[in-house]
């Protein structure tokens, strides 16, 4: 857990006031324009709904803040860092590399699951958008390493989410997104 909060520490803070600007205004628009969050389809959707901005959100600070690297930096022969990575690096830099990458788009994959129950979908989007993230890194001048390993180890991290979404939406936690259930349930 030291690992996780060391990696993600520079954009906690920024991630919060977004956090709360985000709900702040959604639910400034919504009492506008005379939405209620009054029965529990309604509100879980809300929430699924920021959850996944917010994902973006702070996948975007974790990806396209600037670095230090001078020059770029780019891999693209498959699974080579995650090998080098596995035999000769330490348990922290295994933890950096590796699991954050995949941590990383489990949030991802959980909430566009819930919110489109095709598992095609949602590793589809979870590649693209990793895709997308390594492009960017690559076009920009902010000192990111582009590398084909990321987009492989966070497809695997939306494969983990979605796994976690299909068990939520199979317990009947997040039952109500998708138009089941009564829509007058106040529970």
């Amino acid at each position: 857990m030291y690992e996780l909060y060391n990696a993600f520490e520079p954009v906690i803070p920024v991630f919060i006031i977004l956090f709360f600007a985000v709900i702040f205004i959604t639910l400034l628009i919504n009492s506008r324009s005379g939405y209620k969050l009054d029965n529990r389809k309604k509100i879980v959707g809300y929430l699924t709904y920021v959850g996944l901005v917010m994902t973006l959100v702070g996948m975007a600070l974790v990806t396209m803040l600037p670095s230090n690297n001078p020059e770029k930096v780019t891999s693209f022969i498959p699974f080579l860092s995650i090998i080098e990575t596995w035999e000769y690096a330490t348990t922290r830099a295994i933890i950096n590399s590796l699991l954050m990458n995949i941590m990383l788009f489990v949030p991802f994959g959980f909430f566009v699951y819930l919110l489109l129950r095709r598992a095609f979908w949602t590793v589809f989007l979870a590649f693209l958008t990793s895709v997308s993230i390594e492009f960017l890194q690559y076009s920009l001048p902010i000192g990111r390493i582009s590398n084909v390993d990321d987009v492989i180890l966070n497809t695997i991290g939306g494969c983990v989410g979605m796994i976690c979404g299909a068990i939520f939406s199979r317990f009947g936690i997040v039952y109500y997104i998708k138009g089941e259930g009564n829509d007058n349930d106040k529970h």
